[in-house]
């Protein structure tokens, strides 16, 4: 071996060795954020809970299904379930939701080391990669997504991990990781389709990374069409069958006001914020270095933001908080960039010891108001969350609870949040929502209102028990808009066949009086 290739593997290992207090850093700083944040807060999401119920009855032997012997597709990671499974299966499937909140952060943890890696291998310095991984864990939004269960610390590393594979020129393991994103959430094909085009265009043999893609994500797509008899998750069709007129989303003022906010929100930030135009103006800048830039894979941080908040606006996506995690990731990377390449800009113009300082300072000047908006909403924050948390707990998993106790093991019940309450509850869940009951899909798709669509469902499915929001029997109001019963005859019709068993109070109703009582319905005789 020639000198100056043993001097080349001399220089790599100090420069790893030199990386790791920076890896130790960037580790302990979001351990000390978001433990102390886990342990007053005990957040965990609604929506995890569905997956807790695949994953588990997976777990015990019943397949993979929410309701045991109904194969249908209502969740959108099965990556996540299947690896929260195995892990039940190890340690005891009743563990899932407990065993979820220790693994999701410690890819939450693997996210931002990966992310630093590959921002540090595409050229960018070690205070650029270090500010945009900061930037990152400190921000509220990914603290709460990271530890409320859910699949968005997987999707995170997942999307880090591709970058980092090509900023090593691994096309195919890039692709590979591409293709497990997809299967961990389906909107993941927006950065996956990112992720596989640069590695064609770098590879030689641009049909090795797309045949690394298919080979990860073909086998679920065929096994999900055999077995569920649709790859298309079941929830992405509930969600598709409301309000028309889509295809003039971007020609009105108003989709075009909600498109900036949803972005905005991707982001990190409101308009109305007073870091905002900085922001702005900080992300401009990181988009223009990484087009100057040596390695292009910058641009995908400058490209992603945009093109998945337009994307995921016209699918009609809500703006749940774990679908914004991702876009803030490319931002937070994005801002990184900017950062780092200014100073080095400075420094090589001025290589003198105080213009250095200098420009560091000003970098920790672009970088210390976003940080210190979001930090500074911290402990306002873990206030909130514990009190939302409580009413969780007291509230939708105490009728999860009371179900399991009261009811017949083979009874069916009616729900829309089907969470906590279809978890603890093992019971048949029929699914206002649609999200795992194909029949409510297809009540919705022909239905002129909401109320028809709970006719429809009391009347032909006939659920055992149901449970509503107080306010919506009470008030005539369903929680999607409109009456819940459309004329007088639907309200005797309902109280004919269903009456009040019991009503619930969450411990704070103050949080929202609307969503904090719920009262269940047994059906008579």
């Amino acid at each position: 071996m020639s000198a100056p290739a043993r001097e080349s593997e001399q220089e790599r290992a100090l420069r790893a060795g030199g990386e790791i207090p920076v890896y130790a850093a960037l580790g302990g700083f979001a351990a000390a954020v978001w433990l102390p944040f886990a342990l007053a807060t005990k957040v965990r999401f609604e929506d995890a809970y569905i997956t807790f119920r695949y994953a588990r009855n997976l777990a015990e032997g019943h397949g993979f299904v929410y309701n045991i012997g109904e194969r249908v597709l209502g969740t959108t990671t099965p990556l996540q379930t299947l690896l929260l499974a195995a892990l039940g299966l190890a340690a005891g499937p009743e563990r899932i939701p407990a065993i979820s909140s220790v693994v999701m952060p410690l890819f939450g943890v693997a996210a931002v080391l990966t992310a630093y890696a590959a921002l540090t291998r595409l050229g960018v310095s070690r205070l650029g990669a270090a500010a945009g991984c900061l930037l990152f864990a400190a921000h509220p939004l990914v603290i709460r997504t990271t530890l409320g269960g859910m699949e968005t610390p997987l999707v995170v590393f997942l999307m880090a991990l591709g970058l980092y594979f090509l900023a090593r020129g691994q096309t195919v393991a890039a692709s590979a990781a591409a293709g497990a994103l997809v299967l961990c959430r389906i909107d993941g094909l927006i950065w996956a389709a990112l992720v596989v085009g640069a590695a064609m265009l770098r590879d030689r043999r641009p049909w090795r990374p797309a045949a690394a893609f298919g080979a990860v994500v073909a086998p679920w797509f065929v096994f999900a069409a055999l077995y569920f008899g649709n790859p298309i998750p079941n929830t992405m069709l509930a969600k598709g069958v409301v309000r028309p007129g889509r295809e003039h989303l971007l020609t009105q003022p108003v989709h075009l006001a909600r498109l900036l906010r949803f972005y905005a929100s991707g982001l990190g930030l409101r308009v109305d914020q007073r870091p905002f135009p900085m922001w702005v103006g900080l992300l401009a800048l990181g988009g223009w270095f990484a087009t100057r830039a040596r390695r292009r894979e910058l641009v995908l941080l400058a490209v992603y933001p945009p093109l998945y908040a337009a994307l995921m606006y016209l699918g009609r996506a809500p703006m749940y908080q774990w679908y914004l995690a991702p876009m803030l990731f490319a931002s937070t990377l994005l801002a990184g960039v900017a950062i780092g390449g200014a100073v080095g800009w400075v420094a090589r113009r001025s290589p003198t010891r105080p213009v250095k300082a200098a420009a560091v300072a000003c970098a920790a000047a672009l970088l210390i108001p976003p940080a210190v908006e979001g930090l500074g909403d911290l402990p306002a924050q873990v206030r909130h969350l514990r009190l939302f948390q409580e009413n969780e707990w007291g509230l939708r998993r105490a009728v999860g609870v009371w179900l399991s106790e009261h009811t017949p093991p083979d009874a069916s019940v009616a729900m829309e949040a089907i969470g906590y309450q279809g978890y603890y509850s093992r019971r048949r869940v029929i699914d206002m929502g649609g999200l795992v009951s194909p029949a409510v899909v297809g009540f919705k798709a022909s239905a002129g209102s909401n109320g028809v669509v709970f006719r429809r469902i009391t009347t032909e499915l006939k659920p055992d028990y149901i449970v509503l929001r107080s306010f919506e029997v009470d008030e005539n109001r369903h929680f999607n808009g409109g009456k819940l019963f459309e004329s007088e005859a639907d309200r005797r019709l309902f109280f004919a066949h269903y009456h009040e068993v019991r009503r619930f109070t969450a411990p704070h109703p103050e949080l929202d009086p609307l969503i904090t009582r719920l009262t269940v319905y047994e059906r008579r005789g």
